[in-house]
């Protein structure tokens, strides 16, 4: 199968109009791999998983490396379709292996939630969101979010909450967060 690469790169934004092409990033480049992927078997990737079948982790390593939005807002989507439920348990925690700031909207909901797996993996995601790019809104959103998980009925969430935010005021690379 030939790749219209030129057709790829108009998709993701990564031609001026007089057809020139610009950078289009990481995100361009995620987009493309969505694209090139396919939308549905990206969400099916995401159903492979949840479900336990033979290849869960192949397609879980190619999700994790991928980071697409199409499979975040799949794993929320199961997490909201299906409460209470091991499919949503395995959905939040593979949404907490790929978290970025895209899925901050989110963690709040997680950390509320009345199942102590999601709670744990919403904090997992916290700290994923907490590594990675943020501006001044997302850093005060996680910040938040991260006081929340620090109060936690589970203590042993407390915990890890507390060592998260010790690891992150611990490492200079992460001073711009002010913990």
């Amino acid at each position: 199968m030939a790749i219209d690469w030129r057709e790829i790169a108009s998709q993701v934004g990564g031609l001026e109009p007089d057809g020139n092409e610009r950078i289009a990033g990481t995100d361009g480049g995620r987009r493309a791999l969505e694209i090139l992927l396919g939308e549905e078997n990206i969400r099916e990737a995401v159903d492979h998983w949840a479900d336990g079948k033979p290849g869960e982790f192949t397609a879980e390593m190619v999700l994790r490396i991928i980071m697409s939005s199409v499979a975040m807002e799949r794993c929320y989507e199961i997490y909201k379709s299906e409460p209470a439920s091991h499919r949503a348990d395995a959905a939040v925690f593979l949404l907490s292996e790929m978290a970025d700031v895209r899925v901050l909207p989110w963690v709040r909901e997680f950390l509320e939630d009345s199942s102590e797996g999601i709670r744990w993996n919403g904090l997992m995601a916290l700290e994923m969101i907490l590594k990675g790019p943020l501006g001044d809104a997302g850093i005060a959103s996680a910040k938040e979010q991260l006081i929340r998980a620090e109060s936690d009925c589970d203590q042993r969430l407390r915990e890890r909450a507390k060592e998260i935010r010790q690891q992150l005021a611990s490492d200079p690379r992460q001073r711009h967060l002010e913990l």
